[in-house]
């Protein structure tokens, strides 16, 4: 049980309920945090009566549920412990009288449903029988809240029902704490202004939904000098989910002429979010060119077909790879070139995304699950895509092989046998790993068999790291603000410690993979809400946001 600045904070009451419509005061316990107030909250006000006298005991209070409106027959209003984490105990003994002598399934549950409706206390009760509830649990409320007795299930008509010895105990460590208040990103420090000095931006990815609205636009270029888009500079979204409709000839470095399609990629996409780059003065990280997945199956296939067409050559799948590279990073740079006065928006590339295997060994370390491998059944693909990146993209352009997992050592080894793949093809470049650090609550940041300990085995390798999709889930452990924000502090206290300096290897920008929660593509994933970044759904600041900017003030 949690303590609070004032004690140990308990209400004990025998349940009292007011009727909604009559004109006499609610019945309420008054805490140090406010008011919980108890309520009925059927509509009638000829559903409960309360301090009773039933077998013997006084202050019994009576629920003819077949008078009651409302499923919750009974309720206890929570609202003074919104945004808290709160510790129910609580009891009352519990009579069902059912006119057909059914046992009836009774529950006394929160209606948080980011929590999934938990319940405190459930039991079968037997008509005409005094049964016992008794339950303890600890429930964040995101919301304003109620702790009822839910008549699901009940026959109502059928059913009186008399409760007596209400105990309901409830603290937390944020009762008598004063609530922060919520402040709009667009009205806090700069994240990129606090890290400029340190990495080479400071980054969100984005949707192109969220990227065009004007509002969203004005906080990304406070807080940010950096963005990646989500999707929509992968295959699919550039090939605009169209199979090839014309052909054209393009000749592969083998010297034979192949077909490619004629009418995509379809680019306006591209250069539409290249003048919204532009505009608010940002830089972008290109996401992805080569990735198993979101690249169309007809792509691998002769004749681009279907999947009953059989793969085509590596030398036929080399010359559709080298066409594909070519056509993305010349407009870019074209794009750049005419608009731009030729400064580079487009500052990195992941060149090849999530191609290692997730149970890596010595001999076995590539994905083998993918079109790309099916083609080629070895690494040639990963070292041809850094090949034609190198041939095609400006120098000063970086580019980046890009993984997930990458504080598993088996992973880091196979990620660094890419990278010597990479590194001894005299005609290829690689600059950076791109750590994509999908990490939780239990992640390891510093220390032996670390987060840090896969940074400092690829910067040996003699190439940088990018932080690229940065977002911390909560690893089954229920939210905690004040926990997520040492996490983040933690760990943007370990990039600050491995950033890249002058003549040596590190750590250069950092990318959050999203802005606020409720965007999140791991919000709903995981049985309960995750809230794994930075800002909420108004777009305003949480504690790990203030964790960020303390790390880099105690630099």
């Amino acid at each position: 049980m949690k303590k609070n600045l004032f004690g140990f904070l308990a209400f004990v009451a025998i349940l009292f309920v007011s009727c909604a419509t009559a004109q006499k005061p609610q019945s309420f316990v008054a805490t140090e945090a406010g008011r919980a107030t108890i309520t009925n909250v059927d509509a009638d006000g000829n559903a409960i009566s309360y301090g009773k006298t039933v077998d013997g005991f006084s202050g019994v209070t009576v629920v003819n549920c077949g008078k009651s409106q409302n499923r919750n027959l009974v309720s206890v209003n929570l609202s003074a412990f919104t945004d808290m984490e709160l510790d129910f105990d609580f009891s009352c003994d519990i009579k069902v009288v059912d006119s057909t002598g059914a046992e009836n399934d009774l529950s006394w549950i929160v209606d948080e449903f980011d929590a999934g409706f938990p319940e405190i206390a459930r039991e079968k009760v037997a008509s005409g029988e005094w049964t016992h509830f008794a339950g303890k649990r600890t429930v964040p409320l995101s919301g304003k809240r109620q702790f009822f007795l839910s008549a699901a299930g009940i026959q109502k008509q059928n059913v009186t029902i008399y409760i007596k010895n209400f105990v309901l105990k409830l603290s937390s460590d944020d009762i008598g704490k004063e609530k922060a208040v919520k402040v709009s990103w667009k009205d806090e420090p700069s994240l990129a202004e606090a890290y400029k000095d340190y990495f080479d931006y400071i980054g969100f990815a984005t949707p192109k939904v969220v990227l065009e609205n004007a509002e969203i636009q004005d906080g990304l270029k406070h807080q940010g000098s950096c963005f990646t888009m989500e999707n929509e500079f992968k295959p699919d979204f550039v090939f605009a989910w169209q199979k090839p409709a014309n052909f054209k000839e393009f000749t592969g470095e083998d010297g034979k002429t192949y077909k490619v399609p004629g009418n995509t990629p379809v680019m306006d996409n591209v250069g539409r979010i290249l003048n919204i780059a532009k505009y608010l003065g940002l830089k972008m990280r290109g996401h992805v060119l080569v990735w198993h997945a979101q690249t169309p199956d007809w792509f691998f296939r002769e004749n681009y077909g279907s999947k009953n067409d059989a793969y085509v050559s590596q030398d036929e799948m080399n010359a559709r790879l080298e066409w594909y590279i070519k056509t993305v990073l010349e407009y870019i740079k074209n794009w750049e070139d005419e608009r731009n006065d030729g400064e580079r928006i487009v500052i990195t590339w992941d060149v090849v995304n999530e191609a290692a295997s997730d149970s890596a060994t010595q001999t076995h370390w590539l994905r083998t699950d993918s079109n790309w491998y099916r083609v080629y059944g070895s690494d040639k693909f990963i070292v041809n895509a850094f090949r034609y990146a190198n041939k095609y993209a400006p120098k000063d352009v970086l580019l980046a092989y890009n993984d997930y997992g990458c504080a598993s050592v088996a992973k880091c080894g196979a990620i660094c046998k890419i990278v010597d793949a990479i590194q001894a093809a005299p005609d290829a470049r690689i600059d950076v790993v791109g750590m994509q650090s999908h990490i939780g609550m239990n992640t390891t940041i510093t220390g032996s068999n670390s987060f840090e300990t896969s940074v400092q085995k690829f910067l040996a390798k003699g190439v940088d790291v990018q932080i690229t999709e940065l977002d911390i889930g909560q690893d089954g452990q229920r939210y905690n603000s004040e926990r997520l924000k040492s996490k983040y502090k933690e760990f943007f206290k370990m990039c600050l410690a491995n950033r890249r300096t002058d003549g040596n290897h590190g750590i250069r920008g950092i990318t959050l993979w999203g802005i606020v929660d409720e965007r999140s593509w791991i919000y709903d994933n995981h049985g309960t809400k995750q809230h794994p970044l930075l800002f909420e759904g108004d777009y305003t600041c949480k504690p790990a946001f203030y964790g960020v900017l303390e790390a880099a003030a105690e630099e």
